[in-house]
Order: structure tokens, then sequence, then C-alpha cells
């Protein structure tokens, strides 16, 4: 008689507390996904800034970011299976079921059965097709995602599609234009259109970048190739010269534009 007193207290508990936690509220938030694509944007500028000055070949270079966004898109994807619908009503009443059975036959064969997450299951390795579909997927219901419009144009960009990357850039410049990163990327997307050329409008986003922030290494480094390009060799060498004084003795990118400016020199020279 104990026994069973104690068994049905133990599920009327457990039932309270599992009945709370499935009705009491929840917040969601795409804290994770802000993170995967701060970390991967990052890796992104410093590809970009090896590519700029002929660190990393055009093929390493693409199998790199290849692989980082496919690394992306599966995060996005797994964390998009953590939003789905939960019944209150209905897991109440499966769960007590359950609880009841489990509690009454505690020295059955029963066990609960976990179910994995299908996504989790399923983001091994997706190809570059899949990662377009799963970041068009979620910008289907999420237009106003400014870090995924700026992945989408990413992705776009390494797969050669410059056009559609140029379209995705503008869908996320028009919802944040002050990002110093996208105004960098949407500039090297329309240079790389116009053949390398960072003339007309990439010169402008990167002036635009330079006003937000003067004291950006990467703004300053970006700032040095646009003068570059044009000849102004001077005015490179300042730009980069200013990165380097900005940038500590450790920093894993100091040799690249120490090697720019000695580019410069050896050309001044000449």
């Amino acid at each position: 008689m104990i026994f069973s007193w104690q068994i049905v207290l133990m599920i009327v508990l457990s039932i309270t507390f599992l009945s709370w936690f499935l009705y009491r509220p929840i917040k969601e938030s795409l804290s994770d996904d802000d993170s995967n694509i701060r970390i991967n944007k990052q890796r992104q500028n410093e590809l970009i800034s090896d590519r700029s000055i002929g660190l990393i070949e055009e093929q390493y270079f693409k199998e790199a970011e290849d692989e980082i966004i496919d690394t992306l898109a599966s995060e996005l994807k797994s964390n998009e299976s953590e939003k789905l619908e939960i019944k209150p009503t209905r897991w109440s009443l499966s769960i007590a079921l359950l609880i009841a059975i489990l509690s009454l036959s505690l020295y059955s064969q029963l066990a609960p059965k976990i179910v994995p997450s299908s996504f989790s299951q399923s983001t091994d390795s997706l190809s570059m097709t899949e990662s377009l579909d799963t970041l068009k997927e979620y910008l289907i219901d999420n237009p106003e995602d400014f870090s995924a419009w700026k992945m989408l144009g990413m992705t776009q960009v390494a797969i050669g599609d410059l056009d559609d990357s140029i379209n995705s850039f503008e869908n996320a410049f028009k919802i944040n234009p002050d990002d110093i990163d996208l105004l960098l990327q949407y500039s090297s997307a329309i240079a790389a259109k116009q053949d390398g050329e960072f003339l007309g409008r990439p010169q402008e986003l990167i002036k635009k970048a330079l006003t937000l922030d003067p004291q950006s290494i990467q703004v300053l480094y970006f700032a040095g190739i646009v003068a570059a390009h044009q000849s102004d060799f001077d005015v490179a060498k300042e730009f980069w010269e200013k990165a380097l004084y900005l940038m500590p003795d450790s920093h894993p990118d100091r040799s690249i534009i120490e090697e720019a400016v000695e580019t410069i020199l050896n050309l001044q020279v000449k």
C-alpha cells in the first residue's frame, strides 16, 4: 500500500513538472546563428585578404570558401530544426500516459525511446547547391535577416554567380548600410564583376567603410588596395603603414600587409 502511494505521488509530481515545462513561454533567439555567422565571416575576410595579394591560388581559395560556407549552412539548418512547434496539451497527455506505464512496470523490459532530430542526422556534408537552397528557404520566412542575405551573397560569390551575389549584398545593404564587413564584401563582388577594378561603386563603399571606422585594419587594407589599383602608391603605402601601426606584432595577418608595403617600395624604386 505504501509502495503504491509512492508510485502515485511520483507520477503526479512528474506530470506536474513536465506540464509546467511544456506550457512555460519559450524565448526564441538567433544568437547561435549570429555567433556562427560572425566566426564564418572572419574566416571569409582572412581568405579574401590572402587572395587579394596573391598568397592563395584561386583553386584553393574556392575550396576553402566552400568548406566555410557548407559549415555555416549546416549550422543554420541544424538551428532551424530547434524551432519545431510544441503542442503542450497533446504532449502533456502523451507524457502523462508514458510516465504512468513506465512507473507501473518498473521491473519490466520496456524503456522509453529517444527519437533523434532528423535534421541533426542529415547535415554531415551539404553540397553547394544544398547550401544555397538552405539559405534561400530560410530567407523566404526571414526576409529581414541581414546576416543570412550577406552569407547568401558570399555563397554566390564562391560559385562565381556574381550578378546574384551583388543582388543579395544589395538586399543586405538596404537592411544595414553601416555594416563594415558587408561594405567590404559588397565592394569586392562588384570589383570582381569589373575585372578587379575598384572604381565607381566599390570605391564609394570602401570610402564609406573608412568613414565609419578609420581605425579598422581590414578597412585600411582594402583602402590601400583601392589606392594601389589607381597607381596611387604613396596613399596605399600610408594606409598599409597605418594598419601595421594599429596591428599587434603577433597578428597573423601582419606579414601579409608587410609584404604589400614591400611590394609598393619595390615598385617605387623601379
